[in-house]
């Protein structure tokens, strides 16, 4: 009688492939032995939000960063199977056990996507073709179903999707990601390094640090109230793009690109640094390639405000308002506020801006005073 062939299946979005993945594949061949290994990226993995890199791109990375690295011994067994990647539609994971339905399957992943296993295509069918096998990740939250086997050891504290944040925010992951794979990323400027890049020789330092800092409470705030987070990073990180330009550059942008601000003849006159949102905006739109309205929105009113904020227009308001950089005495008070009680946040922040606005004898704008009066109201 033939003894099936022993295989070895690694599935996950690999968004981007990093240290904690090919650590834990090395030690799962280790345990199992397998006769092949196949590493399979996912189009779009069913319980996760549709992966930043390409297919391509992480069918690339996942060769780079997870096969490469591996001793001899297992390299030669495993190979990239771009079957999902490349199926252009999601895959379920039945579907591709179910082709390989003969082996000996045994499934590795990682701790928090089998904690979702419930939630799966099929369950009962799943734990029928396969082996099921995680490693375990500090911090991660919940418990495996009682089928799955630990794979012995300690794995890296380490998410795709943090990295993702890290290289989003221009912060330093040599430590969590293989060399290749971050020389892979910047040279194809994947995760956001070309909007940093960018940012990073248009803006001021002290501006370009701003910015970091009002993208990250933004990104933290938009996980705490339930709103997309990379969109209130991508909000953050563009909500200042204007300030590139001195008041007199921003005025003639505005009458160049005939955009719409109200009173903008008042604000050509009395505070044409008011309209670094809109040229913002514009910015993230033209030189950018941001399309999303919501997005676009946020970066418009976050410094005159609007009588119908949604949620990621308040959360970055709040986020430029009260970010880490902020000095004045009550922006760190707020900043706490803000992850217990959004709307209140919001209420000091508007109260801030407009007492400084009195206390300069400056001219208050229309929108900021009917938002103001909006939440005033009882």
């Amino acid at each position: 009688m033939d003894v099936p062939m022993r295989v070895l299946v690694y599935g996950g979005s690999f968004d981007p492939p990093h240290r904690g993945h090919a650590a834990l594949l090395l030690a799962a061949a280790k345990k199992i032995n397998p006769d092949r290994i196949l590493v399979v990226p996912a189009y779009r993995a069913p319980l996760k939000d549709a992966p930043q890199a390409s297919s391509k791109d992480r069918l690339t990375m996942a060769r780079l960063g997870i096969l490469d690295p591996l001793p001899s011994k297992w390299r030669s067994r495993c190979r990239i199977d771009a079957r999902e990647a490349r199926a252009r539609r999601q895959v379920f994971t039945v579907e591709t056990l179910g082709a390989l339905e003969g082996a000996d399957l045994h499934f590795l992943c990682g701790q928090d996507s089998a904690v979702s296993f419930p939630k799966w295509r099929d369950p009962s069918r799943l734990k029928a073709l396969a082996t099921w096998w995680y490693g375990a990740r500090p911090g991660a939250e919940g418990r495996p179903p009682a089928h799955f086997r630990q794979v012995p050891g300690r794995f890296p504290s380490i998410s795709s999707s943090e990295i993702r944040s890290r290289l989003a925010l221009d912060r330093d992951c040599a430590g969590d990601l293989p060399p290749s794979v971050l020389s892979y990323i910047q040279k194809r400027n994947l995760y956001g390094k070309r909007m940093v890049t960018r940012l990073r020789t248009t803006l001021s330092p002290s501006r370009y640090e701003h910015t970091l800092n009002v993208a990250a409470l933004a990104e933290s705030l938009a996980r705490r109230w339930g709103a997309d987070p990379v969109k209130a990073l991508i909000a953050g990180l563009l909500h200042d793009a204007g300030r590139r330009y001195p008041p007199h550059e921003l005025a003639r942008y505005a009458r160049q690109r005939r955009l719409a601000v109200p009173e903008r003849a008042i604000i050509l006159d009395l505070a044409p640094m008011l309209l670094h949102a809109y040229v913002s905006a514009d910015l993230a739109r033209r030189e950018f390639g941001v399309t999303d309205a919501e997005i676009l929105n946020a970066v418009r009113r976050h410094t005159l405000g609007d009588r119908r904020l949604g949620l990621l227009d308040k959360i970055l308001y709040v986020a430029d308002a009260c970010a880490i950089d902020r000095t004045h005495a009550t922006s760190a008070a707020t900043r706490a506020l803000a992850f217990d009680d959004l709307d209140a946040a919001l209420k000091r922040c508007i109260a801030d801006k407009l007492l400084h606005a009195v206390s300069r004898d400056a001219w208050l704008h229309p929108l900021t005073v009917n938002l103001w009066n909006s939440l005033a109201l009882p």
